[in-house]
């Protein structure tokens, strides 16, 4: 058994010292079957805490849920009212969120005081700064744009510039939103004809756009907010932008202003409504749910999620908008930018269209700040009530904060941003880069080490977290790291805490999978050796000047399958019909052996068996690989997904030197080369190869170095 003592560095509220074992079993994928192998992977940790073991009162909890650096969650037990204050030490944190297996570590960050706290700060700023839109029953001119909102600056989040924040103009001020809400009409209004005419065909441009839309709507009055123009708003704005849909919006509610009139339309005058907005579909329900609301419902829109979702086209996301927006039901509303919200206020690793986010738990969690109410006391003063609004604001506070300070490019820093104090994905960033860039490379090989060991046995979890993905932990941390090296390789003049924060702001919620990817199989073998001065290296080939990753240090790998050269077959479903898009592609499982013969194929190029160089190299054997067969690694580029097994084998040097020359070329021009961890780092390894190297490493504390020998 390999025993890893986890160091960790002491925090005053919490002691770490080796005291006792815990040994975790590994089970392993071998194809058809399960094989149970005997390991463990063990910290030695006890912790103890210095401080009272009493719950605080919901004032101190506060404060200390609310500060920075106080990144938190203790295990609830049945029957405690609320956790104890935690830890606010780094290591600790980042090591909690790397080991979680329940969604209540999620739960945790949204207790009842820091929902409510979260929930004051986002109707503050959403009353002072939201976007003035027709269906919000705000007067023109509009503005959907969302340029220029906390875009996040820099090689940590992927841009270019430096952090920073639009200052809205005319966001605030003017009659108060709520005063426009009106009570559903019963009875059937006159259609009106005439007022301004809005063009329907707009400039590909963002900004030709969004100055149209200004313009068109310059000297507007003042609208109801209806239950009718919210659901008319929330289909149009299904996967379109808002610029596109306030042209469209305007033109509709004039030919449409009620119910009545839309199901008084024929299927012409609604469809020439809705030309070029696509996703046709959207009218057709829109125009036949109009029809049941006249005939099943009197023409009054409906006021209850339950009966919303009896009507054509009406889902639970644009039932719970229209039921909370135009009628106050309490009930949260959640789409991909309240996903994209929840996931870096609680540090969910999984992508905004994971079902278990997007439809099930997201709405839990967006409902603890949705039905959030005061610290403590009696709840239903009038001042109470203005300061934590109503839950429509709530849920638009959400979405907009959504699509403008935490949108993809939200920096989580920015003075504007009104959760920039709550945000774990900032704290993790922070964690992380203090770990990687400040601890030294011992720590940053103990967070590695523990992160490939969590991800080797994600699968086989029995009790495993619902909200984050399986890789998602290993996802996240190593893009985090990716963004912090190349921000510090771009020089970059931003604090180093900021970076940090930054680039773990941007690294959560990860990517979603996309599927018309080319998918390819690749073998790997990780080979390295230890010199008698105990300093590793490990063998890496230099990928060619042209194509992927062109100019790129790797491992020695060879593609034993890929889907363009299967002729990209597919899996579909029984009877579906084909549309001439590529499906997902069903990636095989190659034969080890078929695998092992491509990488020996390879590596007898690099070490040819008649090698006679001059350098008194000792023989190499490289037989008795061991595999990693439990799970691939899986690395996702723009438009290639690769499934890699990796095959290890460590060797013995003689004379205090690595079995060939440090570098050295083939006949075909590809170069060689021994690689300590530093040298990797001067030459910039993808993340790719890291991953494939903490995989490696956790294999390599299951096999014993032996001496290489050629048979």
């Amino acid at each position: 058994m390999v025993i890893i003592t986890g160091i960790v560095a002491l925090s005053s509220l919490w002691t770490i010292r080796p005291v006792a074992t815990f040994p975790i079993e590994f089970r392993s994928t071998s194809f058809s079957r399960w094989i149970t192998k005997k390991g463990s992977f063990s910290y030695r940790i006890r912790a103890m805490s210095s401080t009272s073991s009493t719950v605080p009162d919901e004032s101190s909890a506060v404060e200390e849920q609310n500060k920075p650096a106080a990144v938190r969650r203790s295990p609830r037990k049945a029957g405690v009212a609320a956790p104890a204050p935690p830890p606010s030490n780094d290591a600790a944190m980042l090591e909690e969120w790397i080991r979680h297996d329940d969604h209540s570590y999620h739960l945790d960050f949204l207790s009842p005081p820091r929902a409510y706290e979260i929930r004051t700060a986002l109707v503050k700023w959403y009353r002072a700064n939201r976007r003035k839109l027709p269906w919000r029953g705000d007067a023109g001119p509009y503005d959907g744009s969302t340029a220029g909102f906390g875009s996040a600056g820099g090689a940590a989040a992927g841009g270019g510039g430096k952090a920073n924040g639009r200052k809205r103009k005319g966001g605030g001020g003017g009659k108060d939103i709520r005063s426009f809400f009106a009570a559903p009409s019963s009875g059937k209004k006159k259609r009106r004809s005439g007022g301004s005419k809005v063009s329907s065909e707009q400039s590909g441009e963002k900004k030709e756009e969004s100055k149209a839309v200004a313009q068109s709507s310059i000297g507007d009055a003042p609208r109801e907010v209806t239950a009718y123009g919210v659901w008319v708003s929330e289909i149009m704005l299904q996967q379109t932008r808002v610029e596109a849909v306030i042209p469209y919006y305007l033109k509709w509610m004039q030919s449409f202003p009620t119910v009545y009139h839309l199901a008084d339309a024929t299927e012409e005058e609604v469809n020439s409504h809705w030309a070029g907005l696509g996703f046709y579909r959207r009218a057709r329900l829109l125009h036949a749910g109009a029809k049941r609301v006249v005939r099943d419902y009197d023409g009054v829109v409906p006021d209850t999620v339950e009966e919303l979702t009896k009507v054509e086209g009406i889902g639970r996301y644009t039932a719970s908008a229209v039921a909370s927006i135009a009628h106050g039901v309490e009930v949260p509303v959640v789409d991909g930018n309240v996903c994209r919200v929840l996931s870096r206020l609680t540090g969910i690793a999984n992508h905004i269209k994971a079902g278990a986010l997007k439809d099930d738990l997201g709405w839990t969690l967006a409902e603890r700040i949705v039905r959030a109410k005061s610290r403590g006391g009696d709840d239903d003063t009038k001042g109470s009530r203005e300061s934590i609004g109503s839950p429509g604001e709530v849920n638009q506070a959400l979405m907009e904060l959504g699509a403008t300070y935490c949108s993809p490019s939200g920096s989580g820093v920015d003075d504007g941003d009104p959760l920039r104090d709550f945000y774990v994905s900032t704290r993790l960033g922070a964690a992380v880069g203090r770990a990687t860039r400040d601890g030294g490379d011992s720590t940053r090989r103990r967070v590695e080490g523990l992160v490939a060991n969590e991800a080797l046995v994600a699968d086989e979890k029995r009790n495993r977290c619902r909200l984050c993905d399986p890789n998602g932990i290993s996802t996240a941390y190593f893009d985090i790291v990716d963004r912090i090296h190349n921000d510090s390789s771009a020089g970059s003049k931003t604090s180093a805490d900021k970076v940090y924060a930054i680039a773990g702001h941007a690294s959560l919620p990860i990517p979603p999978p996309k599927k018309s990817k080319r998918e390819e199989v690749i073998a790997v073998a990780v080979i390295s050796v230890r010199s008698p001065d105990d300093e590793r290296r490990w063998l890496m080939v230099r990928r060619p000047s042209e194509g992927l990753l062109a100019g790129q240090w790797e491992f020695p790998s060879v593609c034993v399958w890929n889907s363009a050269s299967d002729g990209g077959r597919g899996t579909k479903k029984k009877g579906e019909k084909s549309t001439g898009k590529p499906s997902a592609v069903e990636v095989p499982l190659v034969d080890p052996a078929v695998r092992s013969d491509a990488l020996d194929s390879f590596l007898s190029e690099i070490f040819p068996s008649d090698d006679d160089d001059g350098d008194d190299a000792p023989p190499i054997d490289l037989n008795g690989r061991a595999r990693a067969e439990d799970a691939p690694v899986v690395h996702v580029f723009s438009h290639v997904c690769h499934t890699m097994w990796v095959e290890y084998v460590e060797l013995e040097s003689d004379g205090g030197r690595p079995p060939r020359s440090r570098r050295w070329k083939l006949d075909n021009g590809r170069e060689i080369g021994w690689m300590t961890e530093g040298d990797m780092t001067s030459v910039g390894i993808t993340s790719g190869v890291r991953k494939v190297l903490a995989k490696a490493s956790a294999l390599r504390c299951k096999e014993k170095p032996r001496r290489g020998s050629r048979a």
